[in-house]
């Protein structure tokens, strides 16, 4: 189901893995949760020039987070986070200008960022929170 001109659903449904299979995206957080997200990602996509977006993860279930050391508070969980990567852009780009649209207030739903440069990916949710989360480098805090 498409939620947002660019991304759907199905992208940010769990993979399916070793011990388990592929899980769909909650449909009750549909609207709370991942739309958004997904607009989030428009506004980040459009402000880098309209490249195509990859979504590594999404919604990821208790066992999956666990098996993978996710981070125990994890937002994957409450699904409202996506790990991210921008065609032919790097992460750090990616992460300085997520954090530019959000000190901006031109996101303001945005309330976590994180940046795994070794991996070339941005962390990016819509945690219910007034503070925002940052953090860079190839560490995540707990709630991440």
């Amino acid at each position: 189901m498409r939620i947002t001109p660019h991304f759907d659903t199905a992208e940010f449904r769990q993979r399916a893995w070793s011990k388990g299979p592929a899980v769909e995206y909650p449909k009750e957080w549909l609207k709370e949760r991942l739309t958004p997200l997904c607009l989030a990602l428009e506004v980040l996509r459009e402000e880098l020039d309209g490249k195509a977006m990859h979504i590594l993860s999404g919604y990821r279930s208790e066992a999956f987070n666990k098996a993978i050391s996710g981070a125990k508070l994890s937002q994957h969980v409450q699904g409202r986070a996506a790990d991210v990567t921008v065609a032919g852009v790097p992460a750090t780009r990616v992460w300085a200008v997520l954090q530019s649209l959000v000190g901006q207030g031109v996101i303001p739903q945005v309330r976590g960022i994180g940046l795994y440069s070794k991996q070339n990916f941005v962390h990016i949710d819509v945690r219910p929170t007034v503070q925002l989360a940052t953090w860079g480098g190839d560490f995540s805090p707990s709630e991440a």
